[in-house]
């Protein structure tokens, strides 16, 4: 049985169907495309087409979901919603892991181009000497070489916000503390809590770049297995809420790189707090993924009634853990881009707009 079919057999099976385009994304040949080496698995569009006319077209945030090495993805997305005016120099952002990163860079004024390069400089580096245990160095020198004295403010006073993961033994915490968490569920009912925090605000440039590389932090890839971070050991933040938002925004757009709306329909219902199950549907990780893409809040490879996405899961994955060739990262930006103007068409957002106006505006705020 290939993957494909398999995928569909496992779909809930009161999950509705609809006829869908075939539109192909192709990344160009190289080391980084699949090509036929393996079976593709065709991830659904989401399930219903978004209702334009009950359609806040004001968007009042942007959130950027944990991306791994494929973050591109995420500068094609974010060069569309400025060019559409919908994402000003003004607009709060939040971020995870990688996307973190993009939304620190906006906030910072950092214009998408400009972002995009400091970006393909990490992965460049990571390519050529090592990942294991070398992304944090790279990324905290990125970081120090390129964001502005003032970054700090730019990006305090709820402009920014990046999620962290904190993980914790229940066990000794209880110890320690007169059981305060004797009734806390870790994940998969194990002794591990992981709790996430949204951090907004920033006290030194310092402590901005510790919570950006605290919110990237994957074992083994950036070194010891959590880092320090206000006196709590920290992973990535992607791990307990993979794509915030702004609190307090309603109607703040997602940026997902991941095709996810299928495992969001099939996971199980209500919080997972009391069986430890992380990835329930109304568990932090999601923030209501599927119910965000029928607001038109979801930009995303299956989202806004998008087309097939002929990607391979295995091949995905691998651009995520190990930086891929430029063309492929180049293809993971147009790829972004693509997905963003569909959702703009898609839900009535926007008015495209000259590129050097939208760069023009950031640059001089």
């Amino acid at each position: 049985m290939d993957a494909s079919h398999t995928m569909r057999a496992s779909l809930a099976p009161n999950a509705p169907r609809v006829a869908l385009s075939r539109a192909q994304r192709r990344a160009p040949g190289g080391r980084g495309v699949a090509g036929n080496r393996a079976a593709r698995i065709t991830t659904r569009a989401s399930s219903s087409p978004i209702d334009v006319a009950k359609t806040d077209n004001a968007v009042d945030g942007v959130g950027f979901s944990a991306a791994g090495m494929i973050f591109p993805y995420h500068v094609g997305a974010w060069q569309v919603l400025r060019e559409r005016g919908l994402m000003t120099p003004d607009t709060p952002v939040a971020g995870a892991s990688a996307g973190a990163l993009v939304a620190a860079m906006h906030a910072c004024g950092i214009a998408p181009d400009d972002g995009n390069q400091i970006l393909l400089n990490i992965l460049r580096d990571c390519r050529e000497n090592g990942v294991v245990g070398r992304v944090g160095a790279v990324l905290e020198r990125a970081l120090r070489d390129n964001l502005p004295n003032d970054a700090h403010v730019r990006c305090g006073g709820g402009k920014l916000h990046v999620s962290i993961t904190a993980p914790f033994l229940i066990p000794l915490d209880n110890a320690l503390n007169e059981n305060r968490n004797q009734n806390r569920v870790g994940f998969n009912r194990g002794p591990v809590a992981l709790d996430n925090e949204m951090v907004s605000t920033f006290d030194t440039r310092d402590d901005l770049i510790a919570a950006l590389l605290s919110s990237c932090h994957i074992p083994v890839y950036c070194g010891w297995p959590a880092r320090m971070y206000r006196g709590r050991y920290r992973v990535d933040g992607g791990w307990t809420r993979l794509t915030p938002t702004p609190p307090g925004s309603t109607n703040a757009v997602s940026v997902a790189s991941f095709p996810l709306i299928d495992a969001w329909t099939q996971a199980e219902a209500g919080d997972g707090t009391a069986r430890g199950n992380f990835f329930a549907k109304k568990a932090t990780f999601w923030e209501d993924w599927g119910e965000r893409d029928a607001r038109g809040l979801l930009i995303a490879p299956d989202a806004a009634g998008g087309c097939d996405c002929p990607l391979d899961y295995v091949e995905l994955g691998k651009w995520a853990l190990l930086p891929q060739d430029d063309a492929t990262l180049e293809e993971l930006v147009r790829m972004g881009r693509r997905d963003a103007e569909r959702w703009a068409e898609c839900s009535g957002r926007g008015d495209a707009i000259a590129v050097a106006d939208a760069d023009d505006a950031v640059r001089a705020a």
